[in-house]
């Protein structure tokens, strides 16, 4: 798994994450405002931005970038690394 894909800076900038953040730690549990109101518009970003659509079981099981990225997949999505990632600066 690569450190520098979209997916990963798809959920840093979403989830006001610090850049540094590993994959693996970005899971519900360990994020404080993944609460069911970004889940909802979580899914949103990720339907939009991948151009794919995901039914209520797949929905249930999204709690993490391990998992949310293994539905991409098997859904043929490929999320590749990003040359040249660019996330938005965060104002205070």
């Amino acid at each position: 798994m690569t450190e520098d894909d979209s997916l990963r800076y798809l959920l840093i900038d979403f989830f006001g994450l610090a850049p540094d953040i590993k994959a693996e730690e970005i899971r519900q549990p360990a994020v404080s405002n993944w609460d069911s109101l970004a889940m909802v518009q979580l899914i949103t970003e990720l339907q939009g931005r991948f151009a794919v659509e995901f039914d209520l079981e797949e929905i249930q099981t999204l709690r993490s970038y391990q998992e949310i990225r293994h539905a991409l997949t098997r859904k043929g999505i490929s999320v590749e690394p990003s040359e040249n990632p660019v996330l938005p600066d965060k104002k205070a």
